[in-house]
């Protein structure tokens, strides 16, 4: 029991590092989503507010970025700079923001037909006040709720990557490199893999849960 995941080849505790690591994944996550979002709301937000060339130049530019897999675009960004966690980071950012300016634009759009921002707009506002006083405000449900859905499916990524020995190295206790680890041992201890497998498994449907939850339940409220 002073062990209670059992302890790695080098003896070091698996429940301190899984927890460590889990920690250590949901914190890179959440850093590559906000990340995501100030960028999506700057060019989401700006092409939802003009409908002209502005506007199809940005989503070209989105649409470019979401054909990108992020998997691809960290090997190519590790084989032009470094094999470092920020690289994994900057491919995360660029690969996952395409899909979230669409979403911001299509919220924007929406927001845009609603009576109060008319009313605004009849009482002097310009665009960029209207955008940051009274359409980003409302919007930031829906953004929450897709944000907490989608840490998980970026702790999947970062893990999927940390287990082929890019982004995050060992020793640092992260989900991906603990799994590698573990690996190597397969054919005489099977059971080590479990523990981090568990892991990424109840945080990606933890994630899933409470988007959803979160969703429903600010709807009831409105």
């Amino acid at each position: 029991m002073d062990h209670f995941f059992g302890t790695d080849y080098l003896g070091r505790d698996l429940y301190s590092r899984i927890m460590i690591g889990s920690f250590y994944s949901i914190g890179l996550a959440i850093l590559c989503l906000v990340c995501v979002c100030c960028l999506s709301l700057l060019l989401g937000g700006l092409a939802g507010m003009e409908l002209g060339l502005v506007s199809k130049t940005i989503l070209t530019f989105a649409d470019i970025l979401y054909c990108l897999p992020s998997i691809l675009l960290a090997l190519v960004f590790v084989g032009l700079f470094a094999n470092s966690v920020w690289t994994v980071i900057l491919s995360f950012v660029l690969s996952w923001s395409g899909k979230y300016i669409r979403y911001i634009r299509g919220l924007v759009i929406d927001i845009r037909r609603q009576e109060y921002i008319q009313l605004a707009y009849q009482r002097g506002c310009g665009k960029m006040q209207t955008l940051l006083r009274h359409i980003l405000p409302n919007l930031m449900i829906a953004l929450t709720s897709l944000f907490i859905t989608d840490v998980g499916r970026i702790v999947l990524s970062i893990s999927g990557l940390s287990f082929l020995g890019i982004g995050v190295q060992p020793p640092q206790a992260e989900l991906g490199t603990i799994l590698y680890d573990a690996k190597q041992y397969f054919m005489g201890s099977p059971w080590l893999l479990l523990p981090p497998g568990l892991a990424i498994t109840i945080i990606l449907m933890a994630s899933q849960g409470l988007g959803g939850l979160f969703q429903k339940r600010w709807e009831k409220v409105l």
